[in-house]
């Protein structure tokens, strides 16, 4: 068998055609009859690329434009973008997912944006946040809607907790003294106190907020009582509900 490589000019004599047919051959369809077919690829063997500029085993010039009609089984490159038409009902271009390694980070994901049919990056949420959609149908991150309970058993001095749109249970012991956050105009939480031992408990404000307009505390005087308290919306105010 020839060796596998180009015949050397001005050597090879009476072997060049053969040189070469091998060397055409190892990846290129042929019959040896005229054929339309022959000369295109039958498989391809891509070498190693190297860590040089320039020695990437493939690439694609980013700044070509795509088919005005797409074309089955044709791959194209368009400034970040990989393209792939497939066959069936129509011939449709494809965007080929990918995702970019040096940006991105765990749990990013990827959605179709609204434009312009690409693929974009979505970064992961914060702890606690759901996916919604905006109005352009795009997929984002936002607060939770609904409303978690948060059931404590207390018997020293407290501050009441104040995590947006949580409502606090608190079963009380002891002379103690609950304390609730300032009644901001955001301030959506409902907060119930109850006293569970035989001692007084006391529900005092901060930032001179008032209990339904009053300064002053309201204590819970006998066992079992409770009260429900909300916002008002004023920003100074708790009112018994």
């Amino acid at each position: 068998m020839a060796d596998q490589r180009l015949p050397y000019v001005d050597g090879d004599d009476g072997d060049w055609g053969d040189i070469l047919n091998q060397f055409l051959e190892k990846e290129h369809y042929n019959t040896s009859s005229n054929n339309p077919a022959n000369g295109g690829h039958q498989t391809v063997t891509i070498r190693a690329g190297e860590a040089a500029a320039g020695k990437a085993p493939l690439k694609f010039d980013p700044d070509g434009t795509l088919l005005a009609v797409p074309e089955a089984g044709a791959l194209e490159v368009e400034g970040e973008h990989i393209y792939y038409s497939g066959k069936g009902t129509g011939t449709t271009r494809r965007v080929l997912p990918g995702y970019d390694s040096a940006g991105s980070a765990p749990g990013d994901m990827y959605y179709r944006r609204a434009d312009n049919g690409n693929l974009e990056s979505l970064a992961i949420g914060t702890p606690g946040s759901v996916l919604t959609a905006n109005a352009d149908s795009e997929p984002e991150w936002a607060a939770p809607t609904g409303i978690s309970r948060s059931i404590n058993n207390v018997s020293t001095n407290t501050a009441a907790g104040s995590t947006p749109r949580t409502d606090y249970v608190y079963n009380v012991t002891g002379s103690t003294t609950i304390t609730l956050p300032v009644a901001g105009t955001a301030m959506t939480n409902q907060y119930t106190i109850r006293n569970a031992g035989t001692s007084p408990v006391t529900i005092a404000t901060t930032a001179g907020n008032t209990i339904n307009g009053a300064a002053s505390p309201l204590i819970l005087q006998f066992q079992n009582s409770s009260v429900d308290l909300i916002s008002d919306g004023s920003g100074s105010n708790w009112s018994i509900a």
